[in-house]
């Protein structure tokens, strides 16, 4: 038996390489039962949608028998290796007490027997079967061999498994397929799937050496022009249907693409003797890098940004028609791999129902402007074959998150009623905007925004927020090439602290490090979530710290209504020095003869050496602030953009909500203002807990804010308290969600 791991390589290529999911699967069967020498081997699938186990692919049986041999758990011998989760190696299958026969596979000469289960992330995926006419058990090397394929082929068979591509068809008329994806505007939406016909892989190989230099500049100067001169015939279309600072959307894309950074990275590279579009994918590609190196979602939706400025270029230099036409009486769902909210304007508000992005997130510009004119959206969609849908029914589930295809006219009709219903509640939400975030019996919360963007501060203000909890300073310095002067970075924050006047504005200091790159200042760590970032980088770099702080104090002057956040905060030293600095800043600037009010000065909690810290950091401290997403992946050591342990991360694990409790208990009787930011904001299975708590000041992403307040308005704290004394006595997190969904359907959600 050829039993040497570097037949893998060839064969997880020769996987990668098939045409579709069956052919996949044969050629996996056919590889082993070569490898191992073996006359059989048979490979089982579990089924999406059921518990059963279903023979997908074979060599050596009959190919008659794919499809229909349906084994449940424990029933048979594969039955009972997917049950037990343990192999088998039997030297005569018929003699073992689960062996059953299955005469239509033609299997009866075959004795010897091994069964490995196929497991991905915990679950069970499939169990890959070989047989042979010996009346010996399988050697050891045979079994470690087997065992060793099966866990390098699990994740390979896991995504073939979740697809349903290999199931056997039984009945045409009624088949429908989902897509999962992430919800990027809530809503439901039924429509045309019509296709982007605009998009450009940035990932593909392009033509990279130009033969004439001097027409390469001319043709990206042209491009530039088109792409600004698209960009504002888009906003001339759709400003009508938007708030004044949402539709401000399109500056960005103008200033953009008039960026002297992008220009120029662009330029150096054509006088290099590159081509134009080669160019800009590569200038684009480096300056998204940076933006999906930050561990935060909010900061790498900013890349989406940066390549669809790039896919404009391209397109212009290209002259690539950017749609197919619809009927213009056709209920549309627009589908590409990016949409740039200049592609929304070419549509009617009326005719576009929903949006389909097979990449993006929710926090992206695209999601913002489909939020604004309450259109469904669903990013991240990455299975979907927008080719092969185009022209069909499809119905998007913006709540959800998901995309279902060619759905049959029972479900059709069942979703267009949903979205009736979903009308009528959206006109509800609609007019709670002015009114108190309050629950039945008084308890009342604030509602906060987060922002980082000046065209990010509209759809707070238009939502009802109360303020802004978190400000992410990053932003102004990851657009540059360089760290962005004093006055830079005055002029930009005093927009946003003018904007929100008289409410409070909480700004957090620049939280840069391992994980959240500067495009001019390379930080290289073999473990970035433990290494150099937030408070540890700015103090190390003092004229950096003391340069923001100046603009930030200078931006609050005559508002008072500026608050700062110092995150990543561990040791009391750090907060000492901070303190120092900026009565150091305040100091400086009155000698200047420059006015200048001292801000509140706050910590996020993040790390959970801060929560043991609190009293000891309490009389350098005005506030805090908690900080959930991080603080939840440092408590359980889960790296949440880690898809292998992803799972486990869950902000309702026990053990968080006890920190969280621990928290809210030191902070009142330090008498310490407490506010919380990140996900468990904006989500109200974790609001209800956190009221429960005392928790009254929330910061989260403006277009939640409406549904929260509705939550908030519809229970009361004292029913809350008895749904946490409940939930503190569970064992794990899915237990605590089934009770706050049960919660959360009584009250009407």
């Amino acid at each position: 038996m050829q039993h040497s791991l570097a037949n893998l390589t060839p064969l997880v290529q020769e996987i990668s390489d098939a045409e579709n999911a069956v052919a996949a699967m044969q050629t996996i069967v056919a590889r082993l039962s070569d490898l191992m020498e073996v006359p059989v081997c048979s490979l089982y699938l579990k089924s999406p949608s059921r518990a059963q186990l279903i023979l997908a692919a074979t060599q050596g049986l009959s190919q008659s028998a794919v499809g229909k041999i349906r084994l449940n758990p424990e029933e048979g011998l594969v039955g009972t290796v997917a049950a037990t989760k343990n192999l088998l190696n039997l030297e005569d299958a018929s003699l073992h007490e689960k062996f059953r026969l299955f005469p239509d596979a033609e299997e009866t000469p075959y004795r010897q027997f091994m069964a490995v289960p196929l497991i991905h992330l915990r679950q069970l995926v499939g169990v890959i079967v070989i047989q042979g006419t010996k009346r010996a058990p399988f050697s050891p090397e045979a079994e470690a061999f087997l065992v060793t394929v099966a866990s390098q082929l699990a994740a390979t068979l896991n995504a073939i498994q979740k697809s349903g591509d290999w199931m056997p068809r039984r009945r045409p008329g009624k088949l429908y397929k989902r897509y999962d994806g992430i919800s990027g505007s809530t809503g439901v939406a039924v429509g045309q799937l019509t296709q982007l016909n605009s998009q450009v892989d940035l990932k593909a190989s392009l033509p990279k050496k130009a033969d004439d230099i001097q027409e390469e500049l001319e043709r990206f100067h042209h491009a530039l022009e088109g792409a600004i001169a698209e960009v504002e015939q888009g906003e001339a279309r759709i400003e009508k249907d938007l708030p004044e600072d949402i539709a401000s959307l399109f500056t960005v894309y103008r200033m953009m693409l008039a960026s002297p950074e992008l220009s120029a990275n662009v330029i150096t590279l054509i006088e290099k003797g590159n081509t134009a579009i080669w160019s800009v994918r590569k200038a684009a590609l480096d300056h998204a890098a940076v933006f999906e190196a930050s561990e935060d979602p909010y900061m790498q939706a900013r890349a989406e940004d940066v390549r669809n400025i790039a896919i404009k270029l391209i397109n212009q230099m290209l002259r690539k028609k950017r749609l197919r036409e619809p009927p213009k009486d056709t209920a549309i769902i627009l589908a590409g791999d990016l949409i740039s909210i200049t592609d929304l304007s070419d549509f009617d508000k009326d005719q576009l129902v929903g949006i389909i992005c097979r990449s993006g997130s929710a926090l992206s510009h695209t999601a913002i402007v489909a939020n604004a004119l309450g259109i469904p959206a669903v990013m991240g969609v990455t299975e979907l074959d927008i080719e092969r849908y185009s022209g069909q029914t499809v119905i998007i589930d913006g709540n959800s998150g998901f995309v279902i295809a060619s759905p049959p006219k029972e479900m059709t009709r069942e979703y267009r009623q949903i979205k009736r219903n979903e009308e009528k509640f959206n006109s509800q939400l609609a007019q709670l905007k002015d009114l108190p975030a309050e629950t039945d019996d008084g308890f009342h919360v604030t509602l906060l925004t987060n922002t980082g963007l000046l065209a990010d501060v509209s759809p707070g203000l238009v939502n009802g927020a109360e303020g802004v909890g978190l400000y992410r300073s990053e932003i102004p310095f990851m657009v540059h090439d360089g760290f962005p002067t004093e006055d830079e970075q005055y002029r930009v924050y005093k927009q946003v602290i003018d904007a929100y006047y008289p409410r409070p504005v909480s700004m957090r200091t620049l939280d840069i490090g391992g994980d959240k790159q500067l495009p001019y200042y390379e930080i290289k760590e073999e473990n970035p979530y433990l290494g150099w970032r937030g408070i540890r980088f700015t103090l190390d770099n003092t004229a950096l710290q003391i340069t923001q702080l100046r603009a930030m104090v200078r931006a609050g002057h005559g508002r008072e209504n500026l608050q700062i956040i110092v995150p990543m905060v561990s040791r009391i030293d750090e907060i000492k020095a901070l303190r120092a600095l900026l009565d150091q800043v305040l100091k400086d600037l009155h000698n200047e003869g420059k006015q200048a009010t001292a801000p509140k000065l706050g910590i996020m909690i993040e790390v959970p050496a801060a929560i043991l810290l609190l009293e000891k950091a309490a009389p350098y401290i005005d506030f805090v602030s908690v900080g959930t997403n991080d603080l939840a992946q440092y408590l359980l050591a889960v790296d949440r953009n880690n898809p292998k342990v992803s799972r486990l991360f869950d902000p309702l694990h026990p053990a968080v909500l006890s920190a969280l409790e621990m928290i809210q208990a030191r902070c009142k009787t330090l008498n310490l203002p407490i506010s919380l930011c990140g996900e468990m904001a904006a989500d109200p299975a974790a609001v209800l807990l956190l009221i429960a708590m005392g928790f009254d000041r929330l910061s989260l992403s403006a277009h939640r804010i409406p549904m929260i307040k509705w939550v908030i308005r519809n229970t009361s704290r004292k029913d809350l308290e008895k749904l946490l004394i409940k939930a503190q006595k569970a064992e794990d997190e899915s237990e605590i969600r089934r009770m706050t969904k049960r919660k959360l359907k009584t009250l009407g959600l």
